[in-house]
């Protein structure tokens, strides 16, 4: 059998990047299962909630490097609602939904704790409210990924 390194590198890339997107023939943002392999990079607090906040190394190295984020990053949030896991929350970067979405490419995905999706989100709201962060690549904690 012949292995051709394009395959060989796309190999490597999708099993050493937990929380890059492998679903590239898919339009929707999937709950990657193994996010909390990432980077947890941010933990943000006020009132009653609490948020997790994961991604891939390649996005805390290109916010380090003062660059948009690479394609098929993925940012994942846990939402606990006094104290308890109540949905997950789930960004995607595409250069194919540039025309479909926010200009960066995103979109979104909200799940319930047991991975279910959560149809009754309204994810025009996710951008509608993410398009305020345009200079930070559309991701609010983005500063959170930077090193001291």
């Amino acid at each position: 059998m012949k292995v051709y390194p394009v395959a060989a590198l796309f190999i490597g890339l999708t099993m050493s990047t937990p929380l890059l997107a492998q679903s590239a023939a898919s339009d929707h943002v999937a709950l990657p299962p193994d996010y909390k392999s990432g980077i947890h990079f941010s933990t943000f607090k006020r009132g009653g909630i609490t948020e997790e906040l994961f991604t891939a190394q390649e996005a805390i190295d290109a916010a380090n490097a003062g660059e948009p984020f690479p394609e098929g990053t993925v940012v994942t949030m846990e939402d606990f609602r006094e104290g308890s896991l109540y949905r997950i929350l789930v960004m995607e970067k595409r250069a194919e939904w540039e025309s479909q979405s926010l200009p960066g490419g995103w979109r979104f995905g909200v799940y319930w704790p047991d991975g279910q999706p959560n149809l009754s989100e309204d994810l025009q709201r996710c951008e509608s409210c993410h398009a305020s962060a345009e200079d930070r690549d559309f991701v609010f904690r983005h500063g959170d990924m930077l090193d001291d």
